[in-house]
C-alpha cells in the first residue's frame, strides 16, 4: 500500500506542477481570450477572419474562464491530496475524474468547433486535431496513473 500511496504522491506532483502552469498560463492568456484583436488575425486571410470570429464566439469565451476556474480548483485539490499522501492516507479520486472529464470536454468541443484551415489548398484540421488528441493523452496521463495507484493502495476486501 505504501509503494501505490508513494507512486500516488510522485505524480500528484507532477500534477500540481501541469496544474500551476496551467493558471499561469490562463491567467496571462484570459485577457486576449476575452478580447481578441482582429489586428492579430487579419494577415492570415478568410482564416484570420474566421479564427477571429471563432475566439469571439461567447461560448469560447466562457469555456476559457470555466477552465481557469476548474483549474485553480484543481490544483487546490491537488495539494490538499498531496498532504493526505505525505500522511499515508488515500485521498479521494473525484478530483483526478474531474480532470479527465473536462479536458475530454473541452478537447470535444474545441475539435468540433474549430474552424478548417487550410494551406495550398490542403485542409489541415485533421492534423492539428491529432496532434491535439495526442497532447491531451500525454496531458492527462498523471491523473490516469493517480487514479491507478490510488486502486492499488486499497486494502483487498
Amino acid at each position: 500500500m505504501e509503494k501505490h500511496l508513494k507512486k500516488a504522491k510522485t505524480w500528484n506532483m507532477i500534477l500540481i506542477i501541469l496544474g500551476l502552469l496551467s493558471v499561469v498560463t490562463g491567467v496571462i492568456g484570459l485577457p486576449k481570450s476575452l478580447n481578441p484583436k482582429f489586428s492579430d488575425y487579419k494577415v492570415m486571410g478568410d482564416y484570420g477572419q474566421q479564427m477571429f470570429d471563432y475566439l469571439n464566439n461567447p461560448l469560447v469565451k466562457t469555456i476559457s474562464i470555466l477552465s481557469l476556474v476548474i483549474s485553480i480548483a484543481l490544483v487546490i485539490f491537488y495539494f490538499i491530496a498531496n498532504k493526505k499522501l505525505a500522511d499515508q492516507i488515500a485521498p479521494t479520486k473525484l478530483p483526478y475524474y474531474i480532470n479527465i472529464g473536462w479536458s475530454i470536454l473541452g478537447a470535444a468541443i474545441g475539435f468540433m468547433m474549430q474552424p478548417k484551415m487550410e494551406v495550398e489548398g490542403m485542409d489541415i484540421s485533421l492534423i492539428t486535431t491529432i496532434v491535439g488528441m495526442v497532447f491531451q493523452l500525454i496531458f492527462l496521463l498523471p491523473a490516469i496513473l493517480v487514479i491507478v495507484h490510488l486502486f492499488k493502495a486499497e486494502p483487498e476486501e
